[in-house]
């Protein structure tokens, strides 16, 4: 995609045929957060799509905050370094963008309307001039009318990371939101039904709403992260921000502390319940009703919370589990895929998306 395009028309990446891409084309794509930066890296190989390698890393605190670069000499300095240990790094890379920095939302229209009448609604929709962001949109017919969704980046954000790439010598491929790619992905691996995309995070949980072929609504719960029960977790049993996270993926490392089921169990019960509200409210006013929920993130390394959730909300939750659909290197540790599955879920559809 060219950079000019910068968020290419989500009816265009929902296709189901492939593009038609050179042999031995390699891709890395970088998912740029508060807290880590992290790296998946794809190649195809004899017609066959391989998944290479993951990285991450830890980011210092203030470098990136809700996606906005805070400091880039910090930042671009991080990034040279962990460049430097990619064995035959290539300089073609894909980006995503974080859902903090994008305006996704939709207007109805009586009649089919055209590329004017579309940019006119979203500059009137938007608080930026137009001539100040990108962005693109898909047009969803319905019975009586036509729902415009539209996506929208301020120019600055985004030329911004076109900067610190370039400073490493990197041509940025495609930039896109990463509830696109993670919706893109999903639908690679065959979850063609309507459906939750959960990103737990460390600091916020986001949830994307799609019906069988597009995004249709994100909503945030603020809050409910990781960070918050490893804080409630240090709090309670006086421990290490090491070992609480530790904890966390691993609950039988807390055996003999007093407390910590309590403060565990009534995290995750208080996440599922907003996570139920979320699904009514939603699916009352779009008349969305998920039939599967994929969770990415670190809360899907919490054991046993998709079986919960499955238990609770009556929807059929899962992990991804992209093994099953791509050849996974030999140099790739298989015991690692639960947590690229997860955490690395948005660096592994950001590379993804330049081969589907």
């Amino acid at each position: 995609m060219e950079v000019n395009n910068i968020i290419s028309k989500i009816k265009d990446l929902t296709k189901s045929f492939r593009k038609v891409v050179p042999h031995g084309k390699r891709v890395f794509g970088f998912d740029l957060g508060s807290y880590s930066i992290k790296i998946a890296e794809f190649a195809l190989e004899r017609d066959q799509i391989v998944f290479k390698s993951f990285l991450q890393g830890r980011t210092y605190k203030g470098i990136i905050i809700n996606g906005v670069i805070g400091d880039f000499q910090q930042l671009l300095s991080n990034l040279k370094h962990i460049i430097s240990t990619i064995p035959h790094f290539s300089e073609e890379v894909s980006l995503t963008l974080p859902y903090d920095l994008l305006i996704f939302d939709y207007f109805k229209v009586e009649n089919l309307p055209d590329d004017a009448e579309i940019k006119e609604r979203i500059n009137q929709e938007i608080p930026y001039k137009i001539e100040d962001v990108y962005y693109s949109y898909y047009i969803v017919p319905e019975k009586e009318d036509y729902k415009v969704f539209f996506l929208v980046v301020k120019k600055e954000v985004v030329e911004s990371y076109l900067k610190l790439f370039e400073s490493v010598n990197c041509k940025i491929k495609s930039i896109d939101g990463d509830f696109i790619n993670l919706h893109n992905l999903c639908e690679f691996l065959q979850y063609k039904k309507s459906k939750v995309i959960i990103d737990w995070g460390y600091s916020k949980i986001k949830m994307l709403f799609s019906d069988k072929e597009y995004p249709i609504y994100g909503r945030e719960l603020f809050n409910l992260g990781l960070q918050r029960l490893e804080k409630e977790i240090m709090k309670e049993l006086g421990v290490t921000l090491d070992a609480a996270q530790e904890m966390i993926v691993n609950p039988e490392r807390a055996e003999g502390y007093t407390g910590f089921k309590e403060v565990y169990l009534e995290y995750i019960s208080e996440v599922i319940s907003e996570i139920r509200d979320t699904i009514f409210f939603i699916g009352d006013k779009f008349d969305i009703h998920p039939e599967i929920i994929i969770v990415v993130g670190g809360g899907g390394r919490i054991p046993g919370v998709c079986e919960l959730m499955t238990e609770l909300l009556k929807i059929d939750t899962q992990t991804l589990r992209i093994e099953e659909k791509i050849r996974v290197s030999e140099n790739v540790d298989p015991g690692y895929l639960s947590v690229i599955n997860t955490q690395g879920a948005i660096a592994v559809a950001t590379a993804l998306r330049e081969f589907l």
